[in-house]
């Protein structure tokens, strides 16, 4: 049976290891969904548009309203607010309206109190064919700015892996899957992409050169630049934007560990030191910590660990293989995959190792979790009949498809 692409790892790194039982698996608190998370009702009339600007309009609104419906913001109502009833409650009213001046065509979106009246905020933007998606999401994002004070991941990016026939494939696309637009394509395997230089550059493992090394591909450049290609395998690359520096598991010393690396790939310092394979390194988001897989115990299990390797401590007792990790955005959660069964699931913990719980539970595997942003979110690698980039919301439980591929990653904003 051929070995399917973000496995290529696993096997060169855990090939030695024994299955563990199931009966050591099964026993993670099952999801739990929030049915009565508070929503903001907001009101989303039709956008306006005279003339030969009606369609871009009612193009912007539909985006518009995908968007909002995607954060789990909101409570959504189509028809114009009537103001009876409303008062003291946090609601407000979402118009926009596109029109041509004497410079091109321009959307304009705003937000309003519904009780008050008040003008909350809004923006113009220049609209044309080719950007009328770019400026729908600036809007949606501006209005989750607006009304939440937080940032919104209408206007983030997906990077993911596929195969097309003979070839593999590196593919950028927008944060709900439209415009995927291939980087790179070649014939061997291509792995475990990451979001570096604040958006301006991947990261991804590739056998290119017959084993596994790091390599960068720049957005706006044609072509890719090696990045650590030192003895045995290189790979699991982790970018902080805090610390300016990459994690990676090498194995140039005849064991995979742990190191630092500077931008260009040169060693700054090796964090572990163990006769256990340890790999799969991730920043908590102020750089300070690192979460790190590890079979020191016998079993692939998480651990943590301070910045320059010290204080390491071991993070998951529950699952008898888990994998994955990664780091929320806020901080207070890490996800990472385990197995149940046959299958793996995603499951996420607290820092502190006090709060477990599964975020999947289906007859087929999730993998390879990644946040969002917004630290509601996550694309993973579902395993059905066929490989797709998924995205689930761990306060709801909702899952979407965005497109066929694994090893997604999550831009920031």
């Amino acid at each position: 049976m051929e070995v399917t692409k973000s496995r290529w790892i696993a096997c060169l790194l855990w090939v030695t290891l024994p299955a563990p039982a199931a009966a050591q698996t099964d026993v993670w608190p099952d999801p739990v969904v929030k049915e009565d998370v508070f929503v903001v009702p907001l009101w989303l009339p039709q956008f306006q548009g005279a003339g030969e600007h009606t369609p871009r309009a009612q193009r912007i609104e539909q985006i518009v309203l995908q968007d909002l419906q995607f954060s789990g913001l909101f409570k959504i109502m189509r028809e114009e607010p009537a103001t009876a009833g409303v008062a003291g409650i946090n609601a407000v009213v979402v118009r926009g309206r596109v029109f041509g001046d004497g410079t091109g065509v321009s959307f304009e979106g705003t937000v309003t109190d519904v009780a008050s009246g008040d003008f909350v905020g809004g923006k113009k933007y220049k609209v044309t064919d080719k950007d009328t998606r770019r400026v729908a999401h600036l809007f949606a994002d501006e209005i989750v700015r607006l009304v939440t004070g937080e940032k919104g991941v209408a206007s983030t990016q997906i990077v993911y892996t596929r195969k097309v026939g003979d070839k593999w494939e590196l593919v950028v696309s927008d944060y709900d899957g439209y415009n995927p637009r291939v980087l790179v394509r070649q014939t061997v395997p291509l792995l475990a992409p990451r979001w570096i230089d604040r958006n301006q550059a991947i990261a991804y493992t590739s056998f290119r050169d017959g084993k596994a090394d790091l390599f960068t591909r720049v957005l706006s450049e044609t072509k890719s630049r090696g990045l650590a290609n030192y003895s045995g395998s290189n790979t699991a690359a982790e970018w902080s934007d805090k610390q300016g520096m990459l994690l990676a598991a090498l194995s140039k010393d005849g064991n995979t560990e742990i190191y630092m690396l500077a931008r260009n790939g040169h060693i700054q310092q090796r964090l572990t030191h163990n006769r256990a394979i340890d790999t799969s390194p991730g920043w908590s988001p102020g750089g300070r910590e690192i979460v790190f897989l590890s079979d020191r115990s016998g079993t692939p299990q998480l651990y943590l660990m301070d910045r320059d390797g010290s204080n390491v401590r071991r993070l998951t007792f529950t699952g008898g293989y888990n994998a994955s990790p990664a780091w929320s955005p806020r901080g207070d959660l890490i996800a990472f995959s385990t197995r149940m069964g046959a299958e793996f699931q995603i499951a996420i913990i607290t820092p502190d190792g006090r709060d477990g719980r599964l975020i999947t539970k289906d007859n087929h595997s999730h993998e390879d979790p990644r946040w969002a942003p917004d630290g509601r979110h996550l694309v993973c690698t579902e395993r059905g009949r066929d490989e797709s980039v998924s995205v689930v919301d761990i306060v709801t439980g909702g899952k979407r498809i965005l497109a066929q591929g694994s090893d997604p990653d999550w831009s920031t904003p």
